[in-house]
């Protein structure tokens, strides 16, 4: 999974808007992935309690 240059930009500008804080690309893409990572087994957990 990878995100693009333009959410990469996005999430480093939602994260210094709760935040406060600055962090870099690198930094957005690696909590912006874990992001994304819970949010697929949450999804994948309703799924399967759905069926």
């Amino acid at each position: 999974m990878q995100l693009s240059e333009e959410h990469i930009l996005d999430f480093q500008k939602l994260y210094k808007k709760h935040f406060g804080k600055d962090i870099s690309k690198r930094e957005a893409l690696e909590k912006g992935l874990s992001v994304l990572k819970i949010v697929r087994q949450m999804v994948t957990h309703y799924e399967k309690e759905s069926n």
